[in-house]
């Protein structure tokens, strides 16, 4: 895992949010502590992101939807190609 916490802390984080809280807008000049806080809630959130996305429910939706789309294409090809070729035949006869 190699998250910018400098890069989220700048241009992610509102600066209403950074003024409401009196922290300066640069990531650099935040107390050390105040650092290690927001990297601990960034690194929480992106576990909990990563989590989610991981979850072996959501996982197999989207296999199952996979399958589903690539049966849907692999009809599509097949009609495709079935005209094409009474396209060629009808155009050699």
């Amino acid at each position: 895992m190699n998250i910018n916490f400098q890069q989220v802390y700048e241009d992610e984080l509102e600066d209403v949010t950074k003024e409401l809280l009196q922290y300066p807008r640069r990531y650099s000049e935040l107390p050390h502590e105040v650092q290690r806080l927001v990297e601990d809630l960034i690194t929480a959130g992106y576990q909990r992101a990563l989590e989610d996305a991981l979850d072996p429910t959501v996982l197999e939706e989207t296999s199952a939807l996979s399958r589903e789309m690539s049966t849907q294409l692999s009809s599509m090809s097949n009609l495709i190609e079935t005209f094409l070729s009474q396209k060629n035949s009808e155009g050699t006869n």
